[in-house]
């Protein structure tokens, strides 16, 4: 009885807000997350906190409708992989800015607490899953895009950038700027061609499989190496020099992460 409550009130809430954002007639609905992002959050992805948590409701909207409406119960407004790819980049990215907000002045609370992101619960179309499931056994495990470690955003320094929504029907486009943007910017990916060492962001550390495994399966590059990846996105002179340099020869070193909030 209590699930069948519960399961109910999740459909209610689904049919409101479907019928308030226009969902229905013009698929799912951003714009309420966009303004959130084009308000309180600067060109470089700091986020005013402070202001954010004193006028959440905007956020809260959001995190309700992404909490009742998702790919696996409203399956026909998420029609393509590049919409479902579209949501649930989003949707993380306004879970962790939501929880994060809720928290300030507390600038440690997505980091200071050990399995936060594997234990935290977080509610999509109707489902209670964890931020990491929602990372690794989603977004990783079905679009195998590793650009996506280009556009999450964990709430710290050393993450990417936060962004807005992307539009529809340009995920590939944005994924693609966002995988240009941090790839050249020195905080991320530096290389010194005097002792041939590729510095790069403790993302391509921890995700480094994935980026080997695009390599293999859409480069054709047997055993790929990680420069390669970078040599994809990376610019200008670094650029040039990277290129010059076989692999064999390249060292690689990875940049401390900075997991203080993302704060203005």
């Amino acid at each position: 009885m209590k699930n069948e409550i519960r399961n109910m009130m999740i459909t209610l809430c689904s049919m409101l807000i479907l019928s308030t954002t226009g969902a229905a007639q013009e698929g799912f609905s951003y714009e309420g997350y966009d303004k959130v992002v084009r308000t309180y959050v600067n060109d470089k992805g700091r986020v005013n906190y402070a202001d954010l948590k004193a006028n959440l409701a905007e956020l809260q909207k959001f995190i309700d409708q992404i909490a009742a409406v998702g790919p696996e119960n409203k399956p026909e407004l998420f029609a393509s992989d590049d919409e479902k790819k579209r949501y649930y980049l989003t949707a993380y990215n306004a879970w962790v800015l939501y929880l994060a907000a809720k928290a300030y002045p507390d600038k440690h609370y997505l980091w200071s607490r050990i399995g936060f992101f594997k234990n935290k619960d977080i509610t999509l179309g109707g489902k209670e899953i964890s931020l990491n499931h929602l990372e690794h056994n989603i977004i990783r495990k079905q679009f195998l895009d590793p650009r996506i470690h280009f556009f999450l955003n964990c709430g710290a320094v050393s993450c990417p950038p936060l962004k807005g929504a992307i539009a529809q029907n340009a995920t590939d486009a944005e994924l693609e700027k966002a995988a240009t943007q941090f790839i050249n910017d020195t905080a991320n990916v530096k290389y010194d061609a005097a002792t041939k060492t590729l510095y790069l962001s403790k993302i391509f550390d921890w995700f480094e499989g994935d980026f080997l495994n695009y390599l293999k399966a859409r480069r054709g590059l047997d055993k790929p190496h990680i420069a390669e990846y970078i040599r994809i996105y990376l610019k200008g002179e670094a650029g040039k020099q990277l290129a010059a340099v076989s692999v064999e020869q390249i060292k690689v070193k990875h940049l401390s992460y900075d997991k203080d909030l993302n704060v203005q």
